[in-house]
This record gives C-alpha cells, structure tokens and sequence, in this order.
C-alpha cells in the first residue's frame, strides 16, 4: 500500500475537525483510563529516580540506561497513545501536550533539582546574580563571556527573584519548565496555523520532542532554552499574520510577531539569526507565484519580507552595537567545522570517531544513526502524501501550500548538518541546528504519522493490528532513545561519582569548601587563573572574575613551564601584572588526569596538552610553584592550592626562591 492509496479512510489531517468531542472516551472508560495513566506514571517517575540512584554509586553500567528509558517510555507513551486518539478533543490534545511537557522536563528536573550542574548554568546563574546585587543589565560575564549581551533569560530569572522571593536557582527552575512546556504548545499551535488539525499538529508537536536537544539540552538554565521557545512563538504570530485577512487581526498578528522576535533578539545571538532565515526562507516560498499564486499573493510576500526586514535589522543592529563579539563568537564554529569536514573528505585530516569516550551502551549508539533513517523515511512519506493531497485538490494552491513546502525545506537542512557530527569543531553547532531543522520536521511529518496509525487501526486481522501498533510504538521509542543519545553524553545525562574532566561531575564537597573558603577569605570580584572545571565553581558560587585563555592571553603557559626556567613569557606577566590578577589555583590532579571532555582551561587552549599515549603534559609541573618567589601559598588541600602571586613591577624579572611548604591549611585559616 502507498501513501497515495484510498483504501484508507481517515480525515484528512491538514483539515480541522468542527466536531465537539469527549476528552478521553465514553464516561465508563475515562476512570479506567485515568487509573491507568496514574500508574504509568507514577512507575515511570520511580524508574527515573531507580536510574540516578544506581547511576550514582557506578561508575558506569548498562542497568542506569535500562531503568532511564523504561521510565521515559512509562511516562511519555501512554500520552502519545491518548493524543492519538481519534476522540480526543483539541482541548484535551492541548492539555495532554502540557503533560507531556511537564513530564518530559522530569529527567533534567530531578538530574539537578538544587542548583546548576551542566557548563553553562554555572555562568547564567552568575549573570542573573550579578544582575541582581546591582541592578543593571550588561554586567561583565564569567565563563561564558558573551551571554553578558544577552540578558533575556537573566533578567527575566532575576524580575522573577524579585517578585516571588525564590531563591536564583527556583526561579530559574520555574522559567525553564515554563519555556519547556511552551515549546511543545508552540509547535502544536504553529501547525494548526500552517493547516494541520489538532491531531496531526500534536503528533508534530511529540515529533519535535524526540530533537537531541529537548530532554536536556533546551532544559538546562541557558539562554537557547527561553530563546527557542521564542523564536517557535514569533513563528506562529508570523504565519497567523500572513493568513490573516487585511485590517485589526493582521496588525495585531504583526506586532505580536515584533514583540516576540525582539524578545528572541535580545536573549540568544544564534535563535535570531536562524529565525531570521527562517522568515526569509518562507518569504522566499510566499513569492513563487507557481506556489502562491492566489490568496492575493503579492500583498503577503510584502507582509513576509516586511516582517523579515525588521526581525534581521533589529539582529544586525544588536549585534552591531550592544553585542560586536557575537560574530567572533560564532564564526569559528562553522568556518573550523567545514574546514575540517573538507580536510577530511580530501584524506588529508582525520573525522571525529563518533562516540569515542562514551559511556552510553552499543543499543544507544545504533539508535542514534538509527533516528536519522526512520527521519529520512517519514520525511519521504510526508512529501508523497503532500503530492497525493495537491493531487487530489485536498491542498489548496496559495499560501497554506508555500507555507508548507518553506517548513519542508527547513526540515531537509537537518540531513546535511548531520554530516559536520563528523568535524570536532561542527559537532556542537550541528547539535543545536537540530532544535530548529526539527520544526520543519516534525511540520511535514506529523500528518505522516496519523496516516500510519491510521493504517494500523484498519488492518483486517487482529494480530496484525497489535503487530502494526506495537511496530509504531517500536519507532516512537528508537527516536526517542537515538535523538537524546545523539544529543548529551551520558556524563551530562546521569549523576554519577567524580569524574576528572567532567562539566558535571567535577562539583565535589570540596572544591565547594574551598571556593567558600576563598569567598570568606578575600571577598568577591577578585582576578583568578584556573583551570576551567575549578573555574566553574569559583567564577559563579565564588563569585570571582576567572581568566578566558587564548593566544593573546596563555596563561596556560604558567602551568606548562618547567621547574627551573623563566615562569610564563614577559609579555603575560606584564598583562597579569597590570590586569590585577592577584590569585592561581591549582587542582593537582592535572598533572595525573586527562579530562573527559578533552580540554583543561576555558576559551582556547593548545591542542597537544593531552600526550599521545593519553597522559596530561603536566605530569612533574606543578611542584614548581611552590619555588616561585612572588607566589605565596595561602590555601592546600587534599587536590588544591591557592597561590597569591605578587607581580612586581616591571614585570618580566623575577628571582626563584627555595620554599618548603610544611602541613595543609585548613578551611577555616
């Protein structure tokens, strides 16, 4: 059977249902119904909790990974089975998709309920606190200097903190859950605005779901995670402005459409640029008169390309006076990206080993190249159905067939940005495309996936219809898994004992003790050299100012010097000297560890610090400073010390002196 056959009979998905339906069934069935849902869940919720804690007391294992996914699919799949109800109502659809929303934030919830845990909460909690002890947006960022431009997410955190008095950490629990369940309605309101009805827009609503960045990554207290759910809500107001007939509802539509895209402006650089070529790739489709050649076509590609016009000024402008580092930001990831893509193509580099350092079992990686086919095969049925429906005159020409064919281009991006998986510098970039290619697929798939469950519902035999549904329930699961395994490592996904290297697993008791220590001790704001997993912890709990490394500013080189010679090169001395630098902290373990993620500091950093033979280049350095005579000891521990450096002026001269540091400072000294 193809998709172009009529022996099923179905409503057509891309029309909308005027009739009044019950919520979940007949009144006899909903207790029964609800019992059910109940207990799936509440199994579900308690497979999770199973998963972390086993995740906790092993290094790795497969049984974390087993009980993980049996709670998600308790807890999510008896949702989807309700959505796809035919007697569901759009309500009720609606309602379901907030459930699903709640529930489906429940891994990065209870991941890290009390405070941040991946890289860069640490530095958007530091913002939204220096927001708030003065007052003012645009303070100097931490770790992750750019977001200092970006305010959105920390200033909405912030209002929060201040009209609630929830602590920074509960207000931005409360935003991200907010943003996360928001997203999902987005979806689903934003292919009821380009014609799907209420069934096949909320299965494109669960589609977008199973993206590599929805269950952790736009979760996660960062700017893309507001800025996303944005961008999805400008793109509804978009759509419903071009469909809207000339007068009150268009004008409306327009402003709510600025509003909304000045909001994604001024919280995330990279949402607005694809947002922008998002309303130009469909202003672009909205001027094809082969495509919309009715609905007064010409006066809406003017609507699209004004709307277009503001969104990319207001960008342009942004980035040109409040925030002119974003394209410096930004521009390595794809120039180094395909560059390396191409060195290898041309054999004369080599390609990233796809998960090389993994701790996730094989099934999670074979989903994960899995996911991409089963995407191919949806996306190839949802343009064989979109023919079959202009076909058969069921697609009208004009604005809901350009709409659609812009929304299908978009999800076609997802297929090529896979291949820079392959570049070590376009894998991250290609991660966080998927968030937004996904709304173009799940757009032209959703219909798809109601035509396959309907497909199943008319089998003629019994077997073969529990065969039918237990084989789409099958594909609904391997996205699931193959999406969020293609996303995070499962060092992001899973708490688990310390891990060197780590951006989530290196937090321990005592690097808290010690950056308390510090705090109590000197007082915030101090300039600090460290490595980046201590850095974490002392820019953003410690609230010090650590240094972002790079050529111009190795202060890597510090630690890479040998005992006996020169300390660091005069020209960094000087810079340390006449930038206040005042403190180094050292976690000895640099000089025994190579880190998980394959880097030591923040920013850049040679890329031979990690030996061939997989050995730190540190080995034997560290000793060192404790002979340097314009540094002082004021703080060791177990796997850190504190050194005051005392740069002299000029700087550039300096003596060694033998110094023998007996017994640990305690906390408390």
């Amino acid at each position: 059977m193809t998709l172009a056959s009529n022996s099923v009979k179905m409503t057509a998905p891309w029309r909308q249902s005027r009739r009044s339906l019950p919520v979940l069934g007949d009144r006899t069935s909903r207790p029964l119904i609800i019992a059910l849902i109940a207990v799936c869940e509440i199994a579900g919720i308690a497979a999770l909790v199973t998963s972390y804690s086993i995740a906790l007391t092993t290094e790795t294992g497969e049984a974390e990974f087993v009980f993980f996914w049996s709670g998600i699919l308790l807890t999510e799949l008896p949702v989807a089975v309700l959505i796809a109800r035919r007697v569901t109502s759009a309500v009720a659809r609606s309602a379901l998709l907030v459930l699903l929303g709640i529930l489906s934030y429940a891994p990065k919830l209870l991941r890290d309920p009390a405070g941040p845990d991946f890289h860069d909460e640490f530095a958007h909690w530091r913002s939204t606190y220096n927001i708030l002890a003065t007052g003012k947006l645009f303070q100097p960022a931490q770790v992750v200097t750019i977001i200092s431009r970006y305010p959105g997410l920390h200033s909405a955190t912030a209002a929060l903190v201040n009209i609630t008095g929830l602590d920074i950490w509960q207000a931005a629990t409360l935003v991200l859950l907010t943003m996360h369940v928001s997203l999902l309605l987005g979806i689903f309101a934003l292919a009821q605005a380009t014609g799907l009805n209420s069934r096949a827009a909320a299965f494109a609503a669960i589609v977008y779901s199973f993206n590599a960045s929805f269950l952790y990554f736009d979760a996660e207290f960062g700017y893309e995670s507001m800025a996303i759910t944005l961008a999805v809500w400008t793109l509804v107001a978009f759509v419903r402005a071009l469909r809207a007939a000339p007068g009150r509802e268009k004008t409306a539509w327009c402003r709510v459409t600025v509003l909304l895209s000045f909001g994604t402006v001024v919280t995330h650089h990279l949402t607005s640029i694809d947002l922008t070529l998002i309303m130009a790739l469909v202003s672009v489709t909205l001027s094809v008169p082969g495509l919309a050649r009715r609905d007064d076509w010409a006066r809406t590609a003017r609507t699209a390309w004004g709307l277009t016009l503001v969104m990319g000024l207001m960008t342009g402008l942004w980035i040109f006076f409040v925030a002119p580092g974003t394209v410096a930001y930004l521009s390595p990831y794809l120039g180094t990206g395909l560059t390396e893509l191409l060195r290898a193509a041309g054999g004369s580099g080599g390609g990233r080993q796809l998960f090389q350092a993994s701790l996730s079992p094989w099934w999670e990686h074979d989903a994960a190249f899995l996911v991409t086919v089963v995407a191919l095969f949806l996306v190839a049925g949802g343009i064989l159905l979109t023919r079959n429906r202009i076909r058969q005159r069921l697609l009208p020409s004009g604005r809901p067939r350009a709409l659609l064919a812009a929304f299908c281009l978009l999800g076609l991006v997802y297929f090529p940005s896979t291949l820079f998986i392959l570049s070590p510098a376009g894998a991250e970039g290609a991660r966080r495309s998927w968030a937004v290619s996904f709304i173009g697929l799940a757009l032209v798939t959703g219909p798809v996936v109601v035509w396959l469950i309907e497909w199943a519902d008319h089998r003629i035999h019994l077997l073969s219809r529990i065969g039918a549904r237990v084989g789409l329930s099958a594909v609904m699961a391997l996205s699931l898994v193959g999406g969020t395994s293609a996303g995070l490592d499962a060092s992001y996904r899973f708490p688990g004992p310390f891990m060197y290297g780590s951006d989530t697993r290196s937090e321990t008791p005592e690097l808290d003790a010690m950056s308390q220590w510090f705090l109590d001790r000197f007082g915030p704001g101090h300039n600090v050299v460290t490595d980046r997993y201590t850095g974490l912890v002392i820019a953003s709990f410690g609230l010090q100012d650590t240094a972002n490394p790079s050529a111009g500013f190795p202060v890597y080189d510090l630690y890479l010097d040998k005992p006996g010679q020169p300390i660091g090169p005069a020209f960094l001395l000087q810079e340390l000297g006449s930038s206040n630098y005042l403190y180094l902290i050292v976690d000895k373990r640099m000089a025994v560890d190579a880190p998980q993620v394959g880097a030591y500091f923040e920013g850049y950093e040679p890329p031979n610090l990690v030996l061939p033979d997989g050995q730190p280049v540190f080995h034997g350095l560290l000793s060192k400073f404790n002979t340097i005579s314009w540094m002082d000891k004021v703080f060791d521990s177990d796997n850190y010390s504190v050194y005051r450096m005392n740069l002299p002026a000029p700087a550039g001269q300096y003596q060694k002196r033998d110094v023998t540091f007996h017994g640990k400072l305690s906390v408390g000294q």
